[in-house]
């Protein structure tokens, strides 16, 4: 192995650490998890670029832009709105398009090509379009699924682009470290958005299917997005100064157990 560069002490020296009160860039912020991880950076101080198809809710400290990031246009938009607030410590790539239903044998051709723009493509072209305002130190987090870890039978499109969203993050981490710039992402599980909740509420039986989302997870209940939140959070933060390539999942112990992992979310 390579020796790293000692420091003063005889320690190696550490990379630089994004700083409190950074700017940070969160895409598909205006509702759920996105929603969740904004609101929580401008709590502890942070200035938020909020992107969305839909203007996420104003906050105190937030910056609002409404873009696809599935456009090369709508990226474009992102990058101007970005260097007017001079530099980006945190990228989180939370966009995601969900509504491509169908195994591999049924799945439009339409519908594939919009999930794997959005949830794959859109990550790995607003990480090199901004590449050059993240400082060293800085961070990019996205946000996978479990089902980028395990299939969910008859959702072909979104398993592909959250598994490949998983593989992006570490060739990424390997791409980004030379500039001190980590890369990680989180694999939530059953998490109780406006989604899920809007899913479960519509069903035959509601009461039997929150109880069926949530045997899907050892710990027995929906996560919070703000659960979410929390690790993204610290995936971005200094305490995660020595953390890259990584893949967190947060899904209260779905994919601890393989009777649970790969059933249906």
């Amino acid at each position: 192995m390579t020796r790293q560069r000692q420091g003063r002490n005889g320690q190696p020296n550490p990379s630089p650490a994004a700083p409190p009160g950074g700017t940070v860039v969160v895409t598909g912020a205006a509702r759920g998890i996105g929603r969740a991880i904004a609101e929580l950076y401008v709590e502890r101080g942070h200035t938020v670029l909020s992107v969305d198809l839909n203007l996420p809710p104003a906050l105190r400290g937030q910056a609002r832009v409404k873009a696809d990031v599935g456009t090369a246009a709508g990226r474009e938009r992102i990058l101007r709105a970005a260097r007017e607030l001079g530099k980006v410590d945190v990228l989180v790539n939370n966009a995601a398009f969900q509504d491509a239903p169908g195994g591999v044998l049924e799945v439009s051709e339409r519908g594939w090509s919009r999930t794997l723009v959005v949830n794959l493509t859109a990550p790995l072209m607003l990480t090199r379009i901004l590449i050059d305002l993240i400082p060293r130190g800085g961070a990019v987090v996205n946000v996978a699924s479990v089902q980028g870890l395990f299939a969910e039978q008859g959702n072909a499109a979104y398993n592909a682009s959250k598994g490949g969203l998983v593989n992006l993050t570490r060739a990424a981490a390997l791409d980004l470290a030379p500039r001190g710039i980590r890369v990680n992402a989180v694999a939530p599980g059953a998490i109780a958005t406006e989604a899920v909740l809007g899913a479960i509420a519509s069903s035959e039986n509601p009461e039997q299917t929150r109880r069926d989302y949530e045997d899907l997870h050892a710990l027995r209940r929906l996560g919070e997005p703000r659960e979410v939140a929390q690790t993204v959070y610290f995936l971005g933060s200094a305490e995660a100064s020595f953390l890259t390539g990584a893949i967190v999942p947060v899904d209260g112990g779905m994919t601890a157990s393989f009777m649970m992992a790969g059933r249906p979310v």
